[in-house]
C-alpha cells in the first residue's frame, strides 16, 4: 500500500449494477451513455451494466444513487411528482425523488439567470430553465434545472457545495428502467452549466484532478486529489472540449500490430458510462477473429456457448483458461502502451461462460469503456489535459484496504459522515503545468 494516499473519507465507493429491461424494450448490447449531437462506486459489467455512486443532496440531506459517467456533464435525478419516472429499486431506497419543497436550500434556476457556461436556457417551463437530453443508447430525460447543496465528505467533516442539477419530470428507455436514480456527468462540457465536479473545484479550490478505479463489481472514485510530484505514471494527452479524446494509434495482440491504419482510431474517447469497448469495423473484425480462432484449449468450436445476441462470441471456460488468452495492448501517439488482457476484453455473462466484450462501432473512432478501465486507477488530470492508467487493486480501494495514488480529495457521499460540518483547508494544489 502506498503512503501517498487519499484519506478514506475522500473515497466514494462505487457499485456495479446490471440494467433490467421491460419486455417491450429492444436494447443495444452494452450501456452507451455518450450524448448525442462517498468514494465507492458499485456496478456490474454484465450486459448493459454501469457503475454508480451514492450522492448526498439537499437540506436536510438525502442520498441518491447516480451513474458516474465521464462521457457527459449533466447531473440529473427524478423530481417529486414526476409522471413518467422509473421506480429505481436499488439497495438503499426505492423510488427516491428529490423534493424542492422539502429542501430548505433548494432554488429553481430561472430563465433570466442560467448557470455559468450557458448563454441562455434552451427552453423555459413556467419561467424555470428547462433541459432535454438524449443519449447514444436511445434513452432520454427532461425536466428543469435546480440549485441546491451537495454534501461531500473529507477527513475534516462534510462540505456543502451549491450546484445546479436536473430535476427530471420525464425518463425513457434505460433511464426509466435502470436501478440507479440518475446520473452525474464528469466530462468537460458545460451545455447545462458546470458539471458537479467543477462546482466542487470552484468552491473549494481543489485540484482539477479526479480518478476512477473499477473492478468487476465495485470501484472507487476520488475527487479533487493532488497528483504526487514523484508519481511514476505514463501519461496520455487528451483533447476535446467535452469528452476525453485520446490519440489511439494501434492495437497489438501478443506484441504484434493488428495492421489497421492509425487514422481509423481518430476521436477515441474514454467513457465510464459505456460498458464495453467499441472499435471501428476493421479493427473490430481483427480482434473478434483472434477471439474466435485462437483458444488455449485448441479447437474454439468445442466450447462455444450461447450468448444473448446473434453476434455474441462466448465460450464455457474457467478463469484460469481465460487468463491464457493472448494479451492485447493499446498504443497511443506519444508512445505510451496500456496493457489490455483478457480480463479487460472479456466479461462473464453467466457462471463459467465468458464472452468477448469488444463490439463494432460501425464507423471510425473508438470507445474505451468501463470494462477496459478495470484494474487501473484511471487518473484524469484536467489541468494538464492528460490521463494515466495506473495499475491498482480497485476492489481493495473500494474496501479501503488499498490506497489511491492521489493525495487528499473529496468523496461524493457526505451523508455517510457522522461528524458535523466544519471548515478546513483544501488539499494542496497540483504542481503547475510545465511551460510550453
Amino acid at each position: 500500500m502506498s503512503n501517498l494516499t487519499a484519506h478514506p473519507h475522500a473515497v466514494t465507493p462505487l457499485s456495479f449494477v446490471p440494467v433490467t429491461r421491460h419486455p417491450q424494450q429492444t436494447l443495444r448490447r452494452g450501456r452507451r451513455m455518450s450524448l448525442l449531437p462517498g468514494w465507492q462506486m458499485s456496478g456490474n459489467l454484465h450486459t448493459l451494466g454501469y457503475f454508480s455512486a451514492p450522492v448526498c443532496l439537499g437540506s436536510p440531506s438525502r442520498q441518491f444513487d447516480l451513474i458516474v459517467d465521464t462521457g457527459s456533464a449533466l447531473t440529473a435525478l427524478p423530481c417529486e411528482g414526476c409522471p413518467h419516472c422509473g421506480s429505481h429499486k436499488h439497495g438503499s431506497v426505492s423510488g427516491a425523488r428529490f423534493s424542492e419543497k422539502a429542501s430548505s436550500t433548494s432554488e429553481p434556476v430561472v430563465c433570466s439567470r442560467p448557470p455559468r457556461g450557458m448563454s441562455t436556457c434552451r427552453s423555459c417551463d413556467g419561467g424555470k430553465c428547462a433541459y432535454s437530453v438524449s443519449y447514444t443508447e436511445g434513452s432520454s430525460i427532461r425536466g428543469h434545472l435546480v440549485y441546491d447543496s451537495f454534501w461531500f465528505g473529507t477527513e475534516l467533516g462534510n462540505r456543502a457545495v451549491r450546484a445546479s442539477f436536473g430535476c427530471q419530470t420525464y425518463e425513457s428507455g434505460l433511464f426509466y428502467s435502470q436501478v440507479a436514480d440518475g446520473i452525474t456527468g464528469m466530462s468537460q462540457g458545460q451545455g447545462y452549466g458546470p458539471c458537479l465536479f467543477d462546482y466542487l473545484r470552484d468552491q473549494t479550490r481543489a485540484p482539477n484532478v479526479f480518478s476512477i478505479c473499477l473492478s468487476e463489481e465495485v470501484g472507487a472514485l476520488v475527487l479533487g486529489g493532488t497528483v504526487p510530484p514523484d508519481l511514476k505514471a505514463e501519461w496520455v494527452p487528451y483533447s476535446g472540449s467535452s469528452s476525453y479524446v485520446v490519440d489511439l494509434v494501434d492495437i497489438r495482440v501478443s506484441g504484434a500490430s493488428i495492421g489497421e491504419p492509425s487514422s481509423v482510431y481518430r476521436s477515441t474517447i474514454i467513457d465510464s458510462g459505456t460498458t464495453f469497448m467499441y472499435l471501428p469495423p476493421g479493427p473490430y473484425r481483427k480482434v473478434r477473429d483472434q477471439w474466435r480462432n485462437h483458444c488455449p484449449w485448441g479447437a474454439c468450436s468445442s466450447r462455444v456457448a450461447k450468448g444473448e445476441y446473434p453476434d455474441d462470441y462466448c465460450y464455457t471456460m474457467s478463469t484460469d483458461e481465460l487468463r491464457r488468452f493472448a494479451p492485447h495492448s493499446l498504443h497511443f501517439a506519444n508512445g505510451v502502451r496500456v496493457n489490455f488482457d483478457s480480463r479487460q476484453y472479456a466479461y462473464e455473462l453467466r457462471r463459467g461462460v465468458w464472452c468477448l466484450g469488444v463490439f463494432d462501432n460501425e464507423h471510425n473512432g473508438a470507445v474505451i469503456g468501463a470494462a477496459n478501465m478495470r484494474n487501473y486507477e484511471v487518473i484524469f488530470d484536467r489541468d494538464r489535459h492528460r490521463v494515466a492508467f495506473y495499475p491498482s487493486d480497485c476492489g481493495g480501494m473500494h474496501a479501503l484496504r488499498h490506497s489511491s495514488v492521489l493525495q487528499g480529495g473529496y468523496s461524493l457521499n457526505g451523508c455517510s459522515r457522522k461528524t458535523p460540518p466544519r471548515a478546513g483547508p483544501p488539499p494542496p494544489p497540483s504542481p503547475p503545468p510545465p511551460p510550453p
